[in-house]
């Protein structure tokens, strides 16, 4: 019996918005790549992906989530040693890009797995040595003390050279994601903000020598987003983006019968911008639907932050979190024209097995969590 009650917290809605999500993009992967011949065959694999993810999510829900806090150093390991692999042994697409490690067919992009051993991570080492007072003499309450200085600081160099292994593939944008996850697990974690500010500061100063770091395209992409006009031909992807989900209108112009992407103004189309490819052939309601569903999630991992039974579990729900909000908001954003162009993927949705493994492991983590709560 005591095997089978965590199951009855299972989080069916959690897992039942993921399965819509995921099925939506590999809808709209079929309706992007069916006059490509050389793709065509990409929805399959998506679903093959998406079948591997859901047996992890189940693998890691059934998993009591307490398991990790102890193996943290094993996984900051392997997250750092992967990242440190990819560079040497990586294949390359384009020019001197290391993103990804080749097995036959399969490409696997380190980066992203990185990112949950990242969060199991810090969530030990912010619980590191919590000392524990009882509010009132008796009455069975506790609270934890907050991360002091020295936990905030260990977790910052831990972050800063994960970060800077990931800027060195060169991939920016995933490097900043692992930035803003430790910012917000460390909120969540109550570290004090006159830390978090002067972390800001820091941060300021160090996007002066951080942009001559950059590659040379990187520094264009956001010169071209202030500035349009410095290069035209630079912002093609994003016009046609642009006219994508305009022409979408309230209904969509219809499954398949998006004129953009169909006829192949819009590139990147099953990947980076297949939240215009959603715009165009769904309209207004699809993408409502659509944020219907992310809302739905966020809301059952707030519920699931907020009972959890200790910090530990809390701070693995707000980074997972991280890991599906950050990404949506910077690629709908991008959709947009309201931030620079990057390849990150639409949680779920977008073209690509690594990312959608990712998601649903994280996710599973989270559901652990939900499965060994308290009810309050």
């Amino acid at each position: 019996m005591e095997a089978i009650q965590p199951w009855r917290r299972f989080d069916f809605v959690l897992l039942a918005c993921a399965l819509l999500l995921i099925a939506l993009g590999v809808a709209m992967i079929r309706s992007a790549t069916m006059n490509t011949p050389d793709l065509t065959e990409l929805w399959r694999r998506q679903a093959t992906y998406a079948g591997l993810g859901l047996v992890l999510f189940l693998i890691l829900s059934a998993t009591p989530y307490t398991w990790w806090r102890s193996l943290w150093p094993l996984l900051y390991l392997l997250a750092a040693g992967l990242l440190v692999l990819v560079l040497f042994i990586g294949q390359s697409e384009i020019g001197d890009v290391r993103r990804w490690f080749y097995i036959g067919s399969f490409r696997f992009q380190p980066s992203f797995p990185g990112m949950v051993l990242h969060v199991l991570t810090l969530a030990s080492v912010f619980t590191l040595r919590v000392r524990k007072e009882r509010r009132l003499p008796g009455d069975g309450s506790e609270e934890e003390s907050p991360p002091g200085l020295l936990l905030y600081g260990l977790s910052g160099i831990l972050t800063l050279i994960l970060a800077a292994l990931v800027f060195r593939e060169p991939d920016l944008s995933t490097a900043a994601i692992y930035g803003v996850i430790w910012l917000a697990m460390a909120f969540a974690a109550g570290v004090r903000l006159i830390y978090l500010a002067g972390t800001g500061l820091l941060g300021m100063v160090g996007a002066i020598p951080l942009w001559y770091l950059m590659e040379e395209y990187q520094r264009q992409r956001i010169l071209v987003f202030l500035n349009p006009e410095k290069d035209p031909g630079a912002l093609y992807n994003l016009r046609q983006a642009l006219i994508s989900i305009g022409s979408g209108g309230f209904w969509g112009q219809g499954y398949g019968g998006g004129s953009q992407s169909q006829l192949h103004f819009l590139r990147v189309r099953h990947t980076d911008f297949i939240f215009s490819v959603i715009g165009e052939e769904l309209g207004f309601i699809g993408i409502m639907v659509m944020f219907f569903l992310f809302t739905l999630i966020a809301w059952r991992l707030l519920r699931a932050a907020v009972l959890a039974p200790d910090r530990f579990g809390r701070l693995i729900v707000v980074g997972v979190g991280g890991i599906l909000f950050i990404p949506l908001v910077i690629n709908v954003g991008m959709n947009l024209g309201l931030l620079p162009v990057t390849g990150l993927p639409l949680p779920f949705i977008s073209y690509g097995g690594t990312a959608l493994v990712t998601n649903l492991a994280a996710l599973g983590l989270a559901e652990s969590v939900v499965m060994r709560n308290r009810e309050r």
